[in-house]
């Protein structure tokens, strides 16, 4: 996680996503999360963690493949370093055996400890699937929003909202995100949104 990078709106409007999010459980809508993640009076780096550890107990509980396609998206962009997780897992087991020949019987019953990482399972939540002109999963919220922007004509905030089924502040964190990681150039101009041809370079 680069906490430089993170931008704190659009990580504020992620976690105020992430506490009102909910799954089924047997036709119940279940909040993810028991308790609400404060987002007034926190830092940037303690709203970061929080976010990072409220994903990790999801990911634990296995639960992830029903977070909103929008939380999954930000969390894998700002909070998972991929090829660091798979090298740290490689090193985990590799050093595994050296370990326990070097260590005393009592140390040896230490070593599953890492495992409570789990950077294998952070994998379901990124499968290979086909995506979007912009890269999202094709059938999510974010991939039909990407396909109402795509042809360029002007559209409001409240019809990307009722075609996408996302919420007002899911659709302006979905754009803040296809500008500040997708590079794109959408243009907002008297409530309405209009994405831009790319600058020729």
């Amino acid at each position: 996680m680069d906490l430089a990078k993170l931008d704190l709106d659009v990580l504020k409007a992620m976690v105020k996503e992430l506490n009102g999010a909910t799954y089924d459980v047997d036709g119940t809508a279940t909040l993810f999360l028991s308790k609400k993640i404060k987002t007034i009076a926190v830092t940037k780096e303690g709203l970061a963690t929080a976010f990072d550890t409220a994903i990790q107990g999801i990911v634990e509980a296995e639960l992830a493949v029903n977070l909103p396609e929008e939380i999954i998206d930000y969390y894998n962009e700002n909070f998972v370093d991929e090829e660091g997780a798979e090298a740290a897992e490689k090193k985990e087991k590799a050093a595994a055996p050296a370990k326990e020949k070097a260590a005393a019987p009592a140390k040896e019953k230490k070593t599953p400890t890492p495992k409570a990482e789990k950077p294998a399972k952070e994998k379901k939540v990124k499968a290979a699937v086909e995506l979007s002109r912009f890269g999202h999963k094709i059938g999510s919220q974010a991939a039909a929003l990407d396909d109402l922007l795509a042809p360029g004509k002007p559209i409001s905030l409240e019809e990307l909202s009722k075609k996408s089924g996302r919420s007002a502040l899911g659709v302006k964190s979905h754009i803040k995100h296809l500008q500040d990681s997708r590079k794109l150039v959408i243009e907002v101009k008297d409530g309405m949104y209009t994405l831009k041809p790319a600058p020729k370079a």
